[in-house]
């Protein structure tokens, strides 16, 4: 198995400047700042032609922004897709994003809605999942208005949004019953209560020196949890559910070098196992690359969900 060799250079590239800064713990303010200058310098070029448009939902006490997005070929009028994004619960915004919504909605001709869910640790678990599962619930209540039909409302999420996407999944079968017609999880979170050694790609790929390591993974969970949450909870680490029945049909994209690899992997076998699995994708890139859109394997992989997701949402 070789690296991909553009990722293999912006890996080169990420470490050389780590080896040049003084050893210091970035603050979360710190690590906020930091994870989205890296996103808008390596998200690309934007693709042409997508509308967007910004909303605020309707959360009781607060309002979620989102944004919606529209593509210039509308191709399937009925579906839409809940975008979830990453950031381990605690980083990343709309704008972090936004191109990659923009080329995923554009090349598929459906539509998506991406949400700004509160963030840890100023807003710790069910905060996010809450704020997904509101957004979720509103484009089933606006159906009408948005000109879709309720039985093709799909989830994507990358990352720590994979993590909520599924958790979604789950709630929306037993608690909300409201349907889900797909779903698209990108190098998903999906333990963090089992130590790292369980899975050897945490072991083989989380010492930092591929973009995602051990510590930063430990460092999000505790954000996320506050000190009355255990990490065995299904929808912190979904992993553990112990049936997958209430689960949609599923995609699953993964990257060989990334420590979430092995967890991603497992889910993907359960799924085949009960029949649930639609597709999974391997790529020889790093945790986060979906979302880097200078990459060509970036470009690649965004060109054969975006079809994926068309066909799904056709049928």
């Amino acid at each position: 198995m070789t690296i991909d060799l553009a990722t293999e250079a912006l890996l080169t590239q990420f470490n050389q400047q780590s080896a040049t800064m003084q050893p210091h713990k970035p603050t979360i303010e710190e690590s906020r700042i930091g994870a989205r200058a890296m996103f808008l310098s390596l998200a690309g070029d934007n693709e042409p032609g997508c509308q967007v448009e910004a909303l605020r939902l309707p959360a009781g006490t607060h309002d979620i922004p989102a944004r919606l997005y529209h593509p210039q070929q509308l191709l399937v009028p009925d579906a839409i897709v809940l975008f979830i994004h990453g950031g381990g619960w605690s980083l990343g915004d709309l704008d972090c994003y936004d191109g990659l919504v923009r080329s995923l909605c554009q090349q598929s001709g459906v539509r998506f809605l991406s949400v700004e869910y509160r963030l840890a640790p100023e807003h710790p678990y069910p905060a996010g999942l809450d704020d997904v599962s509101t957004a979720l619930s509103w484009l089933h209540q606006n159906a009408a208005a948005l000109s879709i039909t309720t039985d093709k409302v799909a989830l994507m999420g990358d990352s720590a949004g994979g993590n909520l996407a599924i958790a979604l999944s789950v709630r929306a079968a037993r608690m909300l019953k409201l349907p889900v017609a797909a779903q698209y999880l990108i190098y998903p979170v999906l333990d963090v209560h089992q130590p790292h050694d369980v899975y050897p790609s945490r072991m083989q790929f989380g010492n930092g020196d591929y973009l995602l390591a051990r510590s930063a993974i430990d460092d999000t969970r505790n954000w996320y949890l506050t000190a009355d949450e255990t990490s065995d909870n299904s929808e912190v680490s979904p992993l553990l559910l112990s049936h997958l029945d209430d689960l949609p049909p599923t995609s699953i994209l993964l990257a060989d070098f990334d420590p979430l690899f092995d967890e991603g992997y497992i889910l993907a076998e359960r799924l085949k196992s009960v029949g649930l699995l639609r597709r999974l994708a391997r790529f020889p890139s790093i945790h986060a690359f979906f979302s880097f859109g200078v990459l060509p394997i970036s470009q690649q992989a965004r060109s054969q969900l975006a079809r994926q997701i068309r066909e799904d949402l056709l049928t």
